[in-house]
C-alpha cells in the first residue's frame, strides 16, 4: 500500500483511532530499533498517560486563517521587495 492510501484512510480515522495508531507506531519504530516499550502488564503511569492522550486535542494554528498574520507577512514581503528593489 502506498504511502498517500494510508495518509488517506487515516485522515478518516477518529480521533481515538489517530492515537491509537501513534501508539502503535511508537511501539513498532521502538522494536526494529531493538527496545521494548511494551511491559507484560500495562503499569499505572502507562495507563494514566494513555488516557490522558485519548482526552487530548490538538489545536493547529496557522498564519494563513489568521488576517492580522497575513497582513503582516504582507507588509514584511513588500518591504523586503522593496529593499532587494533599492
Amino acid at each position: 500500500m502506498a504511502l498517500g492510501e494510508i495518509l488517506s484512510t487515516v485522515s478518516q480515522l477518529s480521533h481515538q483511532d489517530k492515537l491509537r495508531l501513534i501508539h502503535f507506531l511508537l511501539l513498532a519504530v521502538a522494536k526494529e530499533e531493538g527496545f521494548s516499550l511494551e511491559d507484560t502488564e500495562e503499569s499505572d503511569s502507562t495507563k494514566a498517560l494513555l488516557n490522558q492522550l485519548a482526552s487530548t486535542e490538538g489545536v493547529v494554528w496557522s498564519p494563513q486563517a489568521d488576517p492580522e498574520a497575513i497582513q503582516a507577512l504582507s507588509h514584511l514581503l513588500v518591504v523586503a521587495q522593496g529593499a532587494a528593489n533599492a
